[in-house]
């Protein structure tokens, strides 16, 4: 089916490339997939996130599929460390956020921050990532427990958790975000580079053994003199979904994908921490809140740069800049059948699952053993029509 198809551009997403994740084998099974479009005449791209670790894997990739452009969420500084094995002068890089504002959120931010009260004063919710992202990462739980350790003198109504159990899930995530007047937040990203996925290795089973262990003595074990000689540093989906709900950020020093100023966008919070008794008087006045929510909504929300319609406009552009067969000259016509057919298909393999999963909760415990006979009959009595009809007009 691919193969028949004169594609003008192949992305890979980055849950594709993320295969890395699963070790070297699940890689290479996904690999092994997509070979066959390695010559294809399209221009190919991917997309990938997490660069810091596994960067070999996402560098072999690029090179054994012929990939013409990489989207890179990471800071450009940082491409010549995490590529070494790439020709810069034939693979164009780039550069993207790692998530974007949803039109549908928006609109569903704007419902809420309407019709909900503010009635928290500081908010944060974070996981307490593994210490082998560096300091940068281990950030992200020292700020919750210092903001937590020195609130108490305050009377103000936090709610600040690393705690998995508090974790929110789905729309709930943004029905907390507007009730929060502030929210702390720390840029994503790591300071260490792990290409070969070694280190996580290693700080895994180190966990295993130690695990009471400090940020030091996992640094020594693990990762020495490595921390910061990275800066794979940036911007979060949240910090745009903050402005779209109109709370105000308490952000650590940082660049934000130069999207966010402080003093205009948000409240900085020093790197060694030191001001944050000065920070929690300014929430508690509350008098520059409002200035700088607006400032946000209309700098990063109302301007529409940063949301998902606009980034996937400027990736195809980027892609269509290096076609040396523009899409407007090719023979694609032929090939609406199978794109139709295709998207068909897709379509009622996501409706037969959700509605499926839904159906069988239903089903008797007894009558289970039924479920996947029918499943597969379904689907058998659907690919057998189609096939039916492709051949049919192919023929």
């Amino acid at each position: 089916y691919f193969l028949q198809i004169d594609f003008d551009i192949i992305l890979f997403h980055y849950c594709f490339i993320a295969t890395r994740c699963g070790g070297n084998q699940c890689y290479e099974n996904a690999l092994e997939q997509v070979l066959p479009l390695r010559n294809s005449k399209a221009i190919k791209a991917v997309m990938p996130q997490d660069e810091h670790m596994g960067s070999d894997i996402i560098t072999d990739f690029i090179n054994k599929m012929n990939l013409d452009i990489v989207f890179s969420v990471s800071p450009e500084s940082e491409w010549p460390i995490l590529y070494k094995g790439i020709d810069f002068k034939i693979v164009k890089f780039h550069k993207i956020l790692t998530g974007y504002l949803d039109d549908k959120a928006v609109k569903m931010l704007d419902k809420l921050v309407a019709t909900t009260t503010k009635n928290i004063d500081i908010g944060y919710r974070a996981r307490n990532l593994p210490q082998w992202l560096g300091r940068h990462g281990y950030m992200k739980t020292l700020v919750a427990d210092v903001f937590n350790s020195r609130l108490n003198k305050y009377n103000l109504h936090t709610d600040i958790s690393t705690n998995p159990k508090d974790t929110f899930f789905g729309n709930s995530w943004y029905q907390f975000m507007v009730r929060c007047k502030y929210m702390i937040g720390v840029e994503g990203g790591s300071t260490v580079h792990d290409p070969s996925g070694s280190i996580s290795r290693n700080g895994t089973e180190y966990l295993k053994k130690y695990p009471n262990c400090s940020f030091e003595e996992i640094e020594e074990s693990c990762f020495p003199n490595l921390d910061g000689k990275l800066q794979y540093i940036a911007i979060s989906p949240r910090h745009l979904e903050a402005c779209a709900s109109k709370t105000c950020q308490l952000l650590i020093k940082s660049t934000y994908n130069n999207i966010l100023k402080p003093g205009i966008h948000y409240i900085e919070i020093k790197q060694d921490l030191s001001n944050i008794d000065e920070v929690i008087e300014t929430v508690k006045n509350d008098t520059l809140r409002q200035q700088i929510v607006e400032n946000a909504y209309r700098d990063v929300v109302l301007s529409g740069e940063w949301s998902y319609k606009k980034a996937v406009n400027q990736m195809i552009e980027n892609c269509l800049l290096e076609a040396k067969d523009p899409y407007f000259n090719r023979q694609t016509s032929s090939h609406a059948f199978l794109l139709k057919h295709n998207h068909f298909q897709d379509w009622l393999s996501w409706k037969k699952g959700y509605y499926w999963n839904h159906i069988h909760r239903y089903i008797p415990n007894k009558w289970s053993f039924l479920i996947p006979i029918i499943n597969l009959l379904k689907w058998l009595g659907v690919k057998n029509t189609f096939k039916k009809i492709y051949d049919s007009i192919k023929h």
